[in-house]
């Protein structure tokens, strides 16, 4: 099936793990959208599971094949001109989220991003708790790994702005990469571009990561006590300055001994009165 390519058509693909905020800002952005005018479609929530199967996946290729078929559709869409946010799924794999990029052309993608810290306190549907306890096998993130976007046009992190600041801060990402004139997005100039972060590469299962956590920590102490140690300046022991000697008093000679006792002796005696006569 082929469609006459517009200009004006573009895709916005949200992707992140469950309970970051993905269908809560495409709804943001499609609201603020439309009531500029434009028309959006945005694939998220109970319909597509529905219509199409997806939400269900529980391996990789079944997660990958869900992917190509909302990347299907958004290209279709987008072909006719028309605006699409994709929030449906996780998409945890990267290789599907180039292919789509690749499929689409004019594509914008979207890192939802959020400690897990902070999805698990979110959770009011309890699969986090589930899957910590063993439970539920099928969650990205703590069963399954999840790779973040290598280089996506937007990184917004749900756990320090609010919604309308992160739907703000999209918009104005999206005139940037000139998908959006800054009239039509109620926008006075065209933003800066914001800088290509580059995440980690993978977030691990949170049970692996957390087995090897206290045996990682227990074999790097002694390599870091070490290094502190070396670190450390070297501490030089100062004692206290020792007193002066005293000047020993000089001793007489025996010579100089006689002689002072011999004058004492002689200051003692009384002297003769004249004529011979001690006086008395």
């Amino acid at each position: 099936m082929t469609l006459g390519t517009s200009s004006s058509g573009f895709t916005v693909w949200l992707t992140g793990m469950s309970g970051a905020g993905k269908s809560t800002l495409a709804q943001g952005l499609a609201n603020r959208l439309r009531r500029l005018g434009k028309i959006v479609d945005v694939l998220d929530g109970d319909e597509v599971e529905k219509m199409l199967s997806i939400g269900n996946a529980g391996t990789k290729d079944e997660r990958n094949a869900e992917a190509r078929k909302l990347a299907w559709i958004c290209k279709l869409v987008t072909r006719g001109g028309g605006i699409i946010f994709q929030s449906a799924i996780e998409s945890p794999y990267r290789e599907t989220r180039e292919e789509a990029r690749r499929q689409i052309g004019r594509f914008a993608e979207v890192f939802v991003e959020c400690p897990t810290e902070t999805l698990i306190h979110r959770d009011r549907s309890g699969k986090y708790k589930k899957a910590l306890a063993g439970e539920l096998k099928t969650l990205v993130g703590i069963t399954e790994p999840y790779e973040p976007p290598a280089h996506p046009e937007v990184v917004i992190d749900t756990s320090k702005y609010t919604v309308d600041e992160a739907v703000e801060h999209i918009l104005g990402q999206l005139v940037a990469q000139r998908l959006l004139d800054p009239s039509v997005a109620a926008l006075r100039a065209r933003p800066k571009l914001q800088a290509r972060a580059n995440p980690s590469k993978r977030v691990e299962p949170v049970k692996a990561a957390a087995a090897e956590k206290p045996a990682k920590a227990a074999a790097e102490k002694p390599a870091k006590a070490a290094a502190e140690k070396k670190a450390l300046p070297k501490v030089v022991k100062l004692s206290a300055p020792r007193p002066a000697a005293k000047p020993a008093k000089a001793q007489r000679s025996a010579p100089a001994k006689k002689n002072a006792a011999a004058r004492t002796a002689r200051a003692e005696r009384p002297r003769l009165a004249a004529g011979g006569k001690r006086k008395r």
